[in-house]
């Protein structure tokens, strides 16, 4: 018995897009990075090196700031921002997204935070850190760059 040709026609439909779902799923995500260096205002030895890449979830951005050198014991605020770090603009997700980094006994603490928001491609972005939650005071500062 022989298979009618639409229904011939209709099986290699199914198995190529089978077949193209699979290998767009096999390919890596297109992944950018955002990195840079956050230094310690008026000369202070502290660092926080900033990575922002694109989350697992579509349109949503992992950040994550590790601070080293820093003050044992400080609590730092810190958030990612539009502009520059002499020209800031708007805050890049909610503030009360970015948890305060705990500075341990060694001078370090990491930041994570995932932001519902997709991946920029393009535009100016820093990296703030406050003194702590309550004291705004700008103590470093770095701007981003799209590594490529």
């Amino acid at each position: 018995m022989t298979t009618p040709p639409l229904r011939r026609l209709a099986r290699a439909v199914i198995s190529l897009t089978l077949t193209t779902g699979i290998l767009i799923a096999a390919r890596p995500r297109f992944h950018e990075v955002w990195i840079g260096i956050a230094v310690g205002a008026d000369g202070a030895a502290m660092r926080g090196d900033l990575e922002m890449f694109a989350g697992n979830a579509p349109n949503t951005t992992v950040v994550e700031l590790a601070q080293r050198n820093d003050v044992p014991g400080a609590r730092r605020a810190w958030h990612v921002r539009r502009g520059t770090c002499a020209t800031p603009g708007q805050l890049f997700g909610d503030s009360t997204a970015y948890p305060a980094i705990r500075i341990g006994k060694g001078g370090k603490g990491v930041g994570t935070v995932t932001l519902p928001l997709a991946i920029p491609d393009t535009g100016d972005f820093h990296v703030a850190v406050t003194a702590s939650p309550r004291d705004r005071r700008r103590v470093a500062c770095g701007d981003l760059v799209l590594e490529d």
